[in-house]
């Protein structure tokens, strides 16, 4: 069992990330109940209120506790260890939010959220996974929707393995946050599109050219399911857009999941427009261009000036347009990587850097000296 909230690992065969899955959702479940019934409880000084784990070391589950969350939550006549995905989820269940959240003793902390769960209405959905809790969800019908992470891998490999007429699994990734898998695979007619954007606007199609399909989901409200396009050339990866998401809500399910995974090319077919767009946007500084809209998406100064540096080395002070400055805010997820960001990190990065495809580069092509 991995208990431990600070667990991760990654896969290299596709065949080991199913049978992880498998192995995750055998030991875990799903349960509603009243939201007014839940009790959140101090974890110091109660240590012997906590339940049981089937063939798991009780002291080495509550000492991993105690390092995150300190805290218990009593649901269904048990009382459980509250593992730290399960905070963010639980003070949205209570309807509260706030920095001071996080600095406040855990006794305070665990009367505040009791006092906003009894009056919370409509119920809870929980998630217990590993020996924890992982997530508390809103509950009703119209609220969290549970899609299965084995079903939509499966969904995945299955459409994947018939829809190209090459497809190599890259690897995969889980902690008890999100999951996700990469396949690459040669997807003729995205790249014929891409090819033919390039052509049209006089450029050379460079010979390295791949397409890498990510799908990402999460338990835990982290992620929904998420299915992300991208193009590599060479060692530069060139995010096509925002990715393609099915939301955990209502209705939402499998069925929805696999008909995104089924319209995924005509999906970013439409993305490429505004990759094309990029081409008609002239910029006179476009290192400042680059800082402006790096910055405007919230990534970090420091890589900012890293990406803005690496640019301005390899294209001068010389005008170009914003598909290349794109480019070149693109590098940053190389930058990122050889610095050492985590996954959740460059998940994060990555649609970050989707969306400055839409922002208004002319807005930042001024001249002046760059202040990262």
């Amino acid at each position: 069992m991995y208990y431990q909230d600070e667990y991760s690992c990654t896969f290299r065969e596709e065949a080991e990330l199913h049978q992880h899955l498998y192995e995750i959702d055998r030991r875990g479940w799903w349960k509603r109940m009243p939201s007014s019934d839940l009790e959140v409880i101090s974890a110091s000084g109660h240590e012997d209120m906590a339940s049981e784990v089937d063939g798991e070391n009780r002291e080495a589950l509550l000492l991993d506790t105690m390092k995150h969350t300190s805290l218990l939550l009593k649901a269904h006549g048990e009382t459980y260890l509250l593992g730290a995905t399960a905070l963010p989820t639980l003070q949205r269940r209570a309807r509260i939010s706030g920095s001071a959240l996080s600095v406040v003793g855990k006794p305070e902390l665990a009367y505040i959220l009791n006092e906003c769960l009894a009056v919370a209405e409509g119920k809870a959905l929980l998630r217990y996974s590993e020996g924890k809790i992982r997530a508390v969800h809103a509950g009703d019908q119209k609220d969290y929707s549970i899609i299965e992470m084995p079903d939509i891998f499966m969904a995945a490999s299955a459409y994947i393995e018939e829809g190209f007429d090459r497809a190599v699994f890259s690897g995969g990734y889980a902690d008890h946050a999100m999951t996700y898998a990469t396949w690459t695979v040669e997807d003729k007619k995205l790249l014929t599109a891409y090819q033919e954007l390039l052509a049209h606007y006089g450029r050379r199609t460079p010979q390295e050219l791949s397409t890498d399909i990510r799908i990402t989901t999460s338990d835990v409200a982290a992620s929904g399911a998420n299915i992300s396009y991208s193009i590599k050339e060479g060692g530069l990866t060139i995010v096509l857009g925002k990715a393609l998401k099915t939301i955990h809500r209502g209705n939402g399910g499998i069925e929805m999941v696999e008909a995104n995974i089924r319209n995924i090319f005509e999906y970013y077919k439409s993305t490429i427009k505004g990759i094309e767009r990029l081409f008609d946007i002239q910029l006179r500084y476009p290192e400042n261009a680059m800082a402006g809209v790096m910055g405007s998406v919230k990534l970090g100064q420091k890589l900012i000036a890293e990406t803005v540096e690496q640019f301005k080395a390899q294209n001068g002070y010389q005008p170009c347009n914003a598909y290349d400055a794109y480019c070149g805010i693109c590098y940053a997820l190389c930058l990122a990587r050889k610095n050492g960001a985590k996954e959740r990190a460059m998940l994060d990065m990555e649609e970050d850097i989707a969306r400055c495809i839409t922002a208004r580069w002319s807005e930042y092509d001024i001249p002046g000296e760059i202040k990262y």
